[in-house]
């Protein structure tokens, strides 16, 4: 069952999230990620989100999510991310 990869986000520095992006994103296809989108949230239907950006990539099950979160490789770009943006990031899965 695929699994989701949800980052929200506010950005910080753009020209360091785009170097994170750019670095997270042949490692996200190593794991067989792919981005379904990513956008800023033109209005808010209800509540107060903590963010307005949001990121979804989807993968082909939930364990191969969990190992590409855990990979050394994307660890590496923790503090590229936090120096990008701050981010809430959560994984979805299906049943």
């Amino acid at each position: 069952m695929p699994a989701y990869f949800v980052a929200r986000f506010t950005v910080k520095d753009g020209s360091a999230l785009g170097a994170y992006s750019k670095a997270a994103a042949p490692i996200i296809a190593s794991f067989g990620g792919e981005l379904l989108f990513k956008c800023n949230a033109a209005e808010t239907l209800a509540g107060e989100p903590p963010h307005s950006g949001i990121a979804v990539f989807q993968f082909p099950d939930r364990n191969t999510l969990n190992d590409f979160y855990g990979s050394d490789a994307y660890q590496a770009l923790t503090e590229a991310r936090q120096a990008g943006a701050d981010m809430i990031l959560s994984g979805h899965f299906t049943a």
